[in-house]
């Protein structure tokens, strides 16, 4: 049932007159005519009495009266409440990010950034290859991650170096630097969790094929393992910063890195508070 129809009506009977009504609203008196009869004829039954006195309801236009009032009410609060949702929508800003990230710089620019546009707010989540998935699914509008897919809409932010990350007693010199190779002759341990695509992608380019050891663990579980001496890793630097464990980070002989960036969507289809963030983001970097 058109909504329309039964505001116009409450308005004409409130009016007791269609002429009247009609200039109100900016119909004419015959289209407005045919807009009551369209109703009637809906609800097979007479909701009018027209006369020289001019318009009023039936008894049965009468019965119905409550009713078209909450249906009205109805409607109306339904229009408000949508609004207000693509208000709030508007001014959350729906972003996921990898762990290493979320752990060191992103509280810092979404800090910043709030201290310029209090009016947004975040809605973040932490997450590593099902990121992407989130993101063509529609559940988040902003990624930071590693390009692991190698994706056109990928734009990059930042480099971040990978380093040795060896026990605390292991044997090697203060500016020396490890050979990656060196990483097949020992106990190796993968962050498995995060399915380390980036790490198994920089091993296959130096044709490095480690003894690696059978686990099932996220980065934190890793440095705390070759912490106490149960093997060696490879870590980016990020991971490393967000982590006190007592450990040996050392540079490798090789260049070793992966590329942290944004992926988002089309311009005509972001908020405004989305292209200001990215554009505070890009910024951030420049100025770093």
């Amino acid at each position: 049932m058109d909504t329309n129809k039964i505001d116009v009506l409450l308005k004409a009977v409130e009016n007791g007159s269609l002429l009247t009504t009609a200039g109100q609203l900016g119909y004419t008196q015959a289209g407005l005519t045919h807009m009551m009869k369209s109703l009637e004829t809906e609800l097979g039954i007479t909701l009018l009495v027209r006369g020289k006195f001019g318009i009023r309801l039936t008894e049965e236009g009468q019965r119905l009266l409550p009713l078209f009032e909450n249906l009205v009410s109805a409607n109306e609060k339904i229009i408000r409440e949508a609004e207000l949702i693509r208000q709030q929508n508007n001014s959350v800003i729906r972003l996921a990010a990898v762990a290493s990230v979320i752990r060191t710089w992103l509280p810092d620019v979404i800090s910043a950034f709030q201290k310029q546009h209090p009016e947004y707010a975040f809605e973040l989540k932490e997450g590593d290859f099902s990121i992407y998935k989130w993101f063509d699914q529609g559940r988040v509008d902003l990624c930071i991650t590693c390009n692991i897919l190698n994706r056109r809409d990928f734009e990059p932010l930042m480099t971040d170096e990978f380093f040795a990350c060896l026990p605390p007693d292991y044997p090697i010199g203060e500016n020396e630097v490890f050979p990656i190779k060196r990483f097949e002759d020992e106990s190796y341990i993968s962050a498995t969790c995060g399915e380390d695509y980036d790490i198994q992608e920089l091993l296959d380019e130096y044709d490095v094929h480690p003894k690696k050891q059978n686990t099932r663990v996220d980065d934190a579980s890793v440095i705390s393992m070759v912490s106490r001496g149960l093997g060696v890793s490879l870590i980016p630097k990020l991971v490393l910063d967000s982590s006190r464990a007592d450990i040996k980070a050392v540079p490798l002989d090789m260049p070793c890195t992966r590329r942290i960036g944004i992926i988002h969507g089309k311009a005509k289809d972001m908020s405004p508070g989305m292209k200001l963030f990215i554009k505070f983001l890009k910024q951030w970097f420049q100025n770093d």
